[in-house]
């Protein structure tokens, strides 16, 4: 019995421990302050909510900050610990100096995963991850993918069967292989998963998750208190089956990393042309010289964590891209025809193409600051007490930046809600100087930006004119309610919102 009355006392420390913390900043900050609580569920709640009533996971959110535009944090919690979200870029600029002093909430519970690879590490690990990767994604570089990238979308977009464009089936098959075949190689980009192209397993993976992660409230509750222990205490079958079809991707990509691994072993002589043959050979032939040194697991975990952005992000963003140009038929007119313009007959885009497609840019840049991919960062737990400017964050806390609340604020752009292509450079960067650069980071900044950003922009403008150039884009009338989720990333939910015309 005094073990029940121990653990009910201790769930209640855990429940109101962030309730006290989120009281504090209130009475301590006053205005500056915007403050939110829910038992266990927190901002998870907040963000299922504004789905279910707005059709939106982020638009509570969004008129809350609008509404309190002199506030400079909000504070919630997340499960059981508070959590302190920066709105204002001055914030932001010292946060993200001091990415040292914090590790990362695991957003996927499953830590077979990601949690080892470059997105997840921090410290010593994580300095070599980004050493040994970032040659692979420099732009002079990821240049040299374009003829690829042209082939692989002029594929996928061929012979479409009927007149609905599945914009996020085919953005994420796009991806899938483009990412496969630029850094796995093409042995492994032609395997396929289960019968099923990997790219549409790592779309149900991801939606999957985040419909438990965001909408489930058992499940957030279950997290809370179990963890990982989640898919084997009690699981119920949407776990059971989510758990499967993670051990089915780490079965495929470990069955494909052993095969690499045997080639290499038995030919000294092979080029080493992509991102798995480096970090291989690294692996086999200089490990000893690693500190730390690299492990099968943490390659297979890379693996899937490049997998898994290099797909989901991008192909995100071009759905989103694709439901705009098909809300706004003069602006898809508009992009159109600077498409045909600057490729003047040509079927083939270029590096020299991409940089003069202005207007393409400029609209894949709004896309992103109307609905970012990542609104929010991934939540990092303090590992000391700290400061940024005068808010102190005690060891332990979780600590975010809300990316979205000045995206769409009039102080830094003019009638915020609407799309103007004009505000962009050609190459992505603003063209009003006096806007501080860290009122917008869709990609991060500071010394764990987004490796990725740059392969992203060129995949996107090449599917994007590939897109246009084929086809014509209507909203289907016949959905109703538009639904912009939360998943690992934030974007429309899977249904069939576009219809196409050939041209």
């Amino acid at each position: 019995m005094i073990y029940i009355i121990l653990g009910i006392v201790a769930l209640i420390y855990l429940i109101t421990q962030p309730l006290l913390v989120v009281i504090y900043f209130k009475i301590k900050y006053g205005k500056r302050v915007i403050i939110q609580y829910a038992p266990m569920l927190g901002l998870l709640r907040t963000l299922s909510q504004s789905r279910a009533i707005n059709g939106d996971a982020f638009e509570s959110l969004s008129i809350l900050i609008k509404n309190n535009r002199k506030a400079d944090i909000l504070v919630t919690n997340l499960l059981f610990r508070p959590l302190i979200i920066f709105l204002k870029p001055k914030y932001y600029r010292i946060f993200m100096q001091q990415y040292q002093d914090y590790s990362k909430f695991p957003m996927i519970v499953d830590k077979r995963l990601i949690s080892k690879g470059m997105l997840m590490e921090g410290g010593a690990k994580w300095k070599q991850q980004r050493n040994l990767l970032g040659a692979h994604f420099e732009y002079n570089k990821l240049i040299n993918l374009i003829p690829m990238i042209n082939d692989v979308a002029q594929k996928k977009l061929t012979n479409l069967p009927n007149s609905i464009f599945p914009v996020m089936n085919i953005a994420s098959s796009i991806t899938g292989e483009v990412v496969l075949r630029a850094f796995f190689g093409e042995d492994i980009a032609q395997l396929s998963l289960n019968g099923q192209d990997p790219s549409q397993c790592v779309t149900q993976l991801i939606t999957r998750f985040g419909q438990l992660i965001t909408e489930s409230k058992l499940f957030q509750i279950k997290r809370a208190l179990l963890e990982e222990k989640v898919f084997s205490l009690f699981p119920r079958k949407i776990e059971k089956d989510l758990y499967e079809l993670n051990t089915v991707m780490l079965d495929h990509m470990k069955k494909a990393i052993q095969s690499r691994m045997e080639k290499l072993k038995n030919c000294k002589d092979i080029v080493h042309k992509d991102y798995l043959d480096v970090y291989l050979d690294v692996y086999l032939n200089k490990n000893d010289q690693m500190n730390p040194p690299i492990t099968e697991d943490e390659i297979l975990q890379q693996s899937i964590t490049l997998y898994f952005a290099g797909t989901e992000t991008t192909a995100n963003l071009v759905t989103t891209a694709c439901y705009f140009l098909a809300e706004n038929q003069h602006l898809q007119e508009e992009v159109y025809q600077e498409i045909l313009g600057v490729l003047n007959g040509e079927q083939i885009i270029t590096a020299k193409h991409l940089q003069n497609l202005q207007k393409v840019t400029g609209f894949l840049m709004e896309c992103l600051r109307l609905k970012p991919v990542a609104p929010m960062l991934i939540s990092k737990q303090a590992q000391k007490d700290l400061y940024i400017k005068d808010i102190f964050i005690k060891k332990g806390w979780y600590v975010n930046y809300m990316v979205l609340s000045n995206a769409q604020n009039k102080k830094y752009f003019s009638n915020p809600k609407k799309i103007d292509i004009t505000r962009w450079k050609s190459d992505g960067t603003l063209k009003d100087s006096n806007i501080d650069p860290f009122a917008f980071v869709p990609f991060s900044a500071g010394g764990r930006n987004c490796i990725g950003q740059y392969l992203a922009l060129i995949e996107s403008k090449i599917v994007i004119s590939k897109i246009l150039m084929n086809y014509k884009l209507k909203l289907n009338e016949k959905i109703i309610r538009t639904e912009w989720i939360a998943k690992i990333t934030y974007g429309l939910s899977n249904q069939d919102y576009i219809t196409w015309e050939s041209r």
